[in-house]
């Protein structure tokens, strides 16, 4: 009996010396200390040997109590898969058994009624980690601990603002996925001297441009950004942006309050709105186009005096606000036309065009329309803004635009149009 033993452990020392796999499954100690061989099971290499010293292969050595596949994994692919003890396939297919093949490293799936489902290779396999490779051929890193989930997107409630100073506004931002593990995000201010934030929340000190930034604490990197203007405030008390051109932009329409408000309409050289727009009602004319009284050029039309410009006093821009403001010119104009950016956009919901700078910062015209008679046209559709700049014996240069091709040409001066002011 004795001699049958060492020359079992013999064996057994020959297989681990050639680096396979021997683990005593059972055996029982005798009393004097040495091990009954009749009990005694060696697992070399996944088969198992006997007191007859045949080999016999086995299906599934490790799958129950110490198979190293039992137990709940997880994957950002599957999120967890349970292989339990027995043999079962649990987590979001249920019903499945599998047989985990060490030496051919497979992992055999079998469906509720014995049919094969499918076979996913294991490339890498420890206590803690296995490396998946499945029939589609992609990979999956599967884990004992769940991995971590990061933030993957921030979408925050405002991409760009406008706001006086000493205004505020919240900003929200909702973290992708739901489910990340840490969903903290931090804020900050790429200029405190125009802008601060907190917990979201924009402080406006000074006029200017700064950029917040909602930025996530799970190590992930992701951000996003919003664009804030301090609107500038002039001697006159109205704000205007600086488009780095050659005069500078109000932020919004006279009789306006918000860039967005369509605010009030005038007739050429008129510095007050009405409620019939026509030439009937036209200041500076008896009644008809052809009995003007001022800005003439042509005596078919009335008096003639040449002038082709808007004085100050007929200037609906500085007659309404004073100090330094005016209406642009044709060549002003035509400046913001060849030199700035235009883009289609809605703001507020008001549709609009976002008129952007060589200097990167902008202005928003709404779509407000244009008056005739008592009527408001196109608003939303068009916008329509007058110049100081007189054409043709009846008409007046205006910018216009719709979704696209913004634009300059002569328009009737009886109608009643946007106004947007400018100063030095």
């Amino acid at each position: 009996m004795k001699t049958i033993f060492k020359s079992i452990v013999l064996l057994a020392a020959i297989v681990l010396s050639s680096g396979s796999q021997a683990q005593v499954i059972n055996g029982d100690l005798n009393h004097n200390g040495d091990l009954d061989v009749d009990d005694v099971t060696l697992l070399i290499d996944g088969y198992l040997t006997g007191e007859t010293e045949s080999l016999k292969p086995t299906v599934n050595p490790y799958m129950v109590d110490n198979s190293l596949v039992a137990g709940t994994w997880y994957s950002s692919k599957t999120n967890s898969t349970i292989f339990n003890a027995d043999g079962t396939f649990g987590g979001m297919l249920q019903g499945l058994t599998y047989k985990y093949m060490p030496f051919q490293k497979h992992i055999l799936m079998y469906g509720p009624d014995g049919s094969f489902v499918q076979e996913n290779v294991v490339l890498e396999l420890t206590a803690d980690s296995m490396l998946l490779k499945w029939p589609d051929g992609t990979c999956h890193l599967m884990t004992r601990t769940r991995p971590k989930e990061y933030v993957s997107y921030i979408e925050l409630s405002q991409t760009s603002v406008w706001m006086d100073p000493d205004a505020s506004v919240q900003l929200t931002a909702t973290v992708y996925p739901a489910y990340a593990d840490d969903q903290r995000v931090s804020w900050s201010s790429s200029d405190k001297w125009v802008a601060t934030v907190y917990n979201g929340t924009v402080f406006a000190h000074h006029g200017g441009t700064a950029t917040i930034t909602c930025e996530a604490l799970d190590g992930s990197g992701m951000k996003a950004t919003c664009a804030v203007t301090v609107n500038k405030i002039n001697n006159s008390g109205y704000d205007y942006v600086d488009l780095g051109l050659s005069v500078k932009w109000a932020t919004m329409n006279i009789g306006a309050k918000t860039p967005e408000e369509y605010g009030d309409y005038f007739a050429c050289g008129e510095t007050e709105p009405k409620d019939y727009y026509d030439w009937s009602t036209y200041k500076w004319c008896n009644g008809s186009k052809n009995t003007q009284t001022k800005y003439c050029i042509d005596s078919d039309y009335g008096t003639v005096d040449n002038k082709t410009t808007l004085e100050l006093s007929d200037d609906a821009a500085h007659a309404n606000w004073g100090g330094i403001w005016r209406m642009p010119t044709l060549d002003e104009i035509k400046e913001l036309l060849d030199n700035c950016s235009w883009e289609w956009t809605t703001r507020n919901g008001v549709k609009g065009q976002k008129v952007t700078g060589p200097n990167g910062n902008s202005i928003f015209l709404p779509a407000a329309g244009y008056r005739w008679e008592n009527t408001l046209g196109s608003a939303g559709v068009a916008g329509f803004y007058l110049s100081s700049s007189l054409s043709r014996p009846v008409a007046v240069v205006i910018i216009h635009f719709t979704s696209s091709n913004p634009s300059m040409g002569p328009y009737g001066r009886e109608d009643g149009y946007s106004v947007r002011a400018v100063c030095p």
